[in-house]
């Protein structure tokens, strides 16, 4: 299964979380981009070390690791960047 399969249909639940232990996010008000800040705050929020956002974790969306997750959300904006700018 390919990560684009393993995330189809998926999307983050609002609101998004921005904020993690030691930091967060303002929201840009451009939905793929802060998808995409959503989900480094979701994984700093689960993991102290980010060597540990490789660990798969289980959810009602299935299991997937942060790195994955993020991956995602930045491969869907950038598809939406190339729809815009063609």
């Amino acid at each position: 299964m390919t990560a684009s399969e393993k995330f189809e249909g998926y999307t983050i639940p609002e609101p998004l979380r921005m904020d993690a232990y030691y930091y967060s996010f303002d929201r840009t008000g451009v939905y793929e981009i802060d998808c995409i800040l959503s989900a480094v705050a979701s994984a700093g929020k689960s993991f102290h070390h980010t060597n540990d956002w490789y660990e798969t974790i289980s959810t009602v969306n299935g299991k997937y690791s942060f790195v994955e997750l993020i991956q995602e959300m930045a491969n869907r904006a950038a598809e939406k960047m190339r729809t815009v700018t063609k």
